[in-house]
């Protein structure tokens, strides 16, 4: 019995110590300090890296952020195209500028004067015929006395050389036609005028843009031409030529358009006169009807 039980007591006493044996590996294995990742790929890169050379090239030292300011700061400050255009027009852009305020202006006002409501008056013709019905003739010629619309020169004209005959009478209102067709046409021919020299003026930019860039190109003596001032010409003579044809275009459209006003106002307004003169006439034929007492 004695021999039973100490064979097991020793069984029992190695089993306890594998067991603390164990734990102790895994105690040790557990608080062990192991090598981060990044240390073992370093070390694996190091291993399969080959070795540098024997008198490797220097590399060129990167620029310091104070270069990189000093190069971001050295750079031209953008502008807007409104403040680019007016750098680059210059005086000609200027005087173009001036140019197409008298052209708005001019405009405006022959769109006020040149209509045929103010050439025939609807209240002139309505006294007219009124004073012709009543055979006041001498009211008729004080009215258009006191009118100086295109009717009204018409019709004073003609009832002053009526006395000669519808013939004469018709002979001047032709020739006072003309004469208020000729001022009216010489006030739109300023229209153009501009319509023809706002190219030229354009191609006096373009010439002086174009100059200063190959001026640039000429003067670099072997060097490279500055590209930004080469630009500036090039700008010039665009921006010079624009400007130029914008004005001109609406000059020439203007022009035509308050000439075929001025026709139509001529022939209305010499309708509606030879029609009075007519009217006229007729009431001067008629018998004066006596009044009844």
């Amino acid at each position: 019995m004695a021999n039973v039980s100490l064979g097991s007591t020793d069984r029992g006493r190695r089993a306890w110590s594998l067991v603390g044996f164990a734990a102790y590996v895994a105690a040790c294995l557990t608080f062990a300090p192991m090598p981060s990742g990044s240390t073992l790929f370093a070390q694996d890169a190091t291993k399969q890296a080959p070795a540098p050379a024997a008198n490797p090239a220097p590399a060129e030292a990167a620029p310091t952020p104070a270069a990189a300011g000093d190069s971001q700061s050295s750079a031209p400050p953008k502008r807007s195209l409104l403040k680019w255009a007016i750098d680059a027009s210059g005086p000609i852009g200027f005087f173009l500028l001036c140019l197409s305020i008298y052209f708005t202006a001019l405009v405006i006002k022959l769109f006020m004067e040149l209509r045929v409501s103010e050439a025939v008056p609807a209240g002139l013709v309505e006294k007219l015929e009124l004073a012709i019905k009543d055979r006041k003739f001498q009211e008729a010629y004080d009215v258009c006395r006191d009118n100086d619309s295109f009717l009204a020169r018409l019709v004073r004209s003609g009832v002053a050389n009526l006395p000669n005959g519808r013939a004469e009478a018709k002979e001047a209102m032709n020739a006072t036609q003309d004469e208020i067709v000729t001022s009216m046409e010489a006030r739109i021919s300023y229209l153009a005028i501009i319509g023809t020299l706002g190219p030229m003026i354009g191609l006096v930019g373009t010439i002086a843009g174009m100059i200063a860039s190959f001026q640039e190109i000429a003067t670099a003596a072997g060097a490279q031409p500055k590209p930004e001032k080469v630009a500036e010409g090039i700008s010039t003579a665009l921006f010079i030529t624009l400007e130029g044809v914008s004005l001109s275009v609406p000059a020439i459209f203007f022009f035509a358009m308050f000439r075929n006003r001025i026709a139509l106002m001529a022939m209305e307004s010499a309708k509606v006169a030879d029609r009075t003169i007519v009217a006229l006439l007729a009431a001067a034929k008629q018998p004066k009807q006596p009044s009844t007492t």
